[in-house]
């Protein structure tokens, strides 16, 4: 099961703000955290624009 949308989470918003979460999502994942923790920290910038 994939938690994580980038599509879905990036509804919305500018494009720079959604490239923005993609750069973050591929460095956390280069980081090797998990997706559940992943998707916890991709949920904060939408929130912090008002989605």
């Amino acid at each position: 099961m994939v938690l994580l949308d980038l599509q879905k989470l990036s509804v919305g918003l500018s494009r720079t703000w959604a490239g923005f979460l993609r750069d973050w999502d591929r460095s956390l994942r280069a980081g090797n955290y998990p997706e559940t923790t992943r998707y916890n920290y991709l949920l904060l910038p939408p929130s912090w624009v008002g989605i």
